[in-house]
């Protein structure tokens, strides 16, 4: 595994430290020993993880006006809760917790099973200051160097996670934690970098914690905090409730509805697909999620239309729910169809290391082929024609496109425009990505009778114009 360092001149001690002794060290300087529980608030900054504007710029930002996370390390169990503003200005308030190996969420007093987020909540336990001197304690394989950077002298420890990922520590000369390393899963990055900094720290009852908090996922900023209060030793207890507990992974539902002759919806959860059958072959429309829901519509459209192969997967771009399952296409042998600024995105992401969770093209170490383009691309048999256009300035993705399927009039886009519920209002203010959307169809002079968004349901071209404002 790569190790990412600052980029400065390091001086390895020729000899190892006693690890031990350092981490005897820090946990007494931050008065981690006694420590059981610990509640704290701050506000700040979240960033969207794996949904830029561009593919490779930064995760979005949202203000996060008040923060306040309570952490039960002898469970251990976490609630996270933060009132984040998005940028519509409308407030969201994000409850997330995890007791042992369950985790939710919750939607006002309704709990919600989140399974996927387990072992990445857990680790966020870890790599806490108080936290990573637990773990790497506990871990008793945890190894120790010094260095010296810029003339400054702070130690690395190191250990294995669960046995098969590495932590690393920074540990400055007064035994406090300044930065934290590990990696989490990504459908979509792999064995994904996870860097958390700590600076500012001050003493609470005995107990030193940072008043600076910053954290890097995938090379970006993902959280910045500045704290406002510690409480340390708080009454924390976080059960999981009964029917969290006792819930089942939902299996991965496909519902096909066919759209005309040789075209198929896809429904089911949050993102759909789409299949259009060719003379020898299928195109499909968006692989999104992860390989669970690829495995799941793959096998659909075997079903479906048997004996031809998807020779073509068509990604309308980059946000991680949207490309997480693009690597089980890959494996199955399809070419990934997208515009051209995702290519090298897609090419880094894939060549990264996938150690934690191998998917199925990582054991069968296929290679991904790219067919790119800028503007418009046709695939075509002859007598079988979809048109694939670039989503011209959408404020949604730089690099989005959209289809169109001439012979049933119909145009399959992703999240720049979404179907209300029937008969619902229109919104008082118009989605900026929903108007640059029917801006664009009108740019290219489509015949749209019909729309099958990614996310939502099949619509009338008329349902697009009463959201914003075009049609009453």
């Amino acid at each position: 595994m790569r190790t990412i360092l600052l980029a400065v001149t390091l001086v390895w001690a020729a000899n190892a430290q006693d690890a031990k002794t350092v981490l005897d060290a820090a946990s007494k300087a931050l008065g981690a020993a006694n420590l059981k529980t610990i509640e704290y608030t701050g506000a700040g900054a979240a960033f969207s993880v794996g949904q830029s504007v561009s593919p490779n710029g930064p995760w979005p930002r949202l203000t996060v006006k008040s923060y306040q996370r309570a952490i039960d390390y002898t469970t251990p169990a976490q609630r996270e809760e933060s009132l984040r503003v998005q940028p519509t200005g409308a407030e969201q308030r994000v409850i997330q917790l995890v007791s042992g190996t369950t985790a939710w969420n919750m939607a006002g007093n309704n709990p919600a099973p989140a399974p996927a987020a387990m072992a990445e909540r857990l680790t966020q336990i870890w790599i806490t200051p108080h936290g990573f001197v637990k773990a790497a304690m506990a871990a008793g394989s945890a190894t120790a160097k010094s260095r010296t950077a810029g003339g400054k002298k702070t130690t690395v420890v190191s250990f294995l996670g669960h046995g098969k990922f590495r932590v690393s520590g920074t540990i400055n000369d007064q035994g406090l934690v300044e930065r934290v390393e590990t990696w989490v899963d990504n459908p979509v990055l792999g064995d994904m970098v996870v860097e958390a900094a700590y600076s500012d720290y001050k003493d609470f009852s005995g107990v030193k914690f940072p008043g600076k908090i910053e954290q890097r996922a995938g090379g970006h900023p993902a959280l910045e905090l500045t704290v406002s209060g510690v409480r340390p030793n708080a009454s924390v207890s976080i059960t999981a409730p009964a029917a969290v507990q006792s819930a089942k992974p939902p299996p991965v539902r496909v519902e096909t509805q066919k759209l005309g002759d040789g075209v198929w919806y896809l429904m089911g959860g949050s993102h759909h697909s789409l299949a259009v059958e060719f003379k020898d072959h299928v195109v499909v429309i968006e692989g999104p999620l992860n390989e669970e829901r690829s495995a799941a519509v793959i096998a659909e459209v075997k079903k479906t239309i048997p004996n031809k192969p998807i020779r073509y997967l068509v990604n309308t771009h980059h946000h991680f729910d949207h490309s997480g399952g693009l690597r089980t296409y890959v494996a199955e042998g399809a070419r990934i169809v997208t515009l051209e600024p995702n290519k090298a995105f897609y090419q880094k992401a894939f060549a990264a290391g996938r150690t934690l969770n191998p998917d199925r093209m990582a054991k069968e170490k296929k290679k991904a082929v790219f067919v790119t383009f800028r503007g418009k691309h046709l695939l075509t048999d002859g007598s079988r024609t979809i048109e694939l256009h670039h989503i011209q300035g959408s404020p949604h993705n730089d690099a989005a496109l959209m289809v169109y399927i001439p012979k049933e009039k119909l145009l399959v886009e992703a999240d720049v425009y979404s179907p209300a519920a029937p008969n619902a209002p229109a919104p008082a203010t118009p989605n900026p990505a929903s108007v640059n959307l029917y801006e664009n169809i009108q740019r290219l002079k489509l015949d749209v009778g019909q729309l099958a968004p990614i996310h939502g349901r099949v619509v009338p071209l008329g349902e697009l114009e009463k959201a914003i404002g075009k049609k009453s």
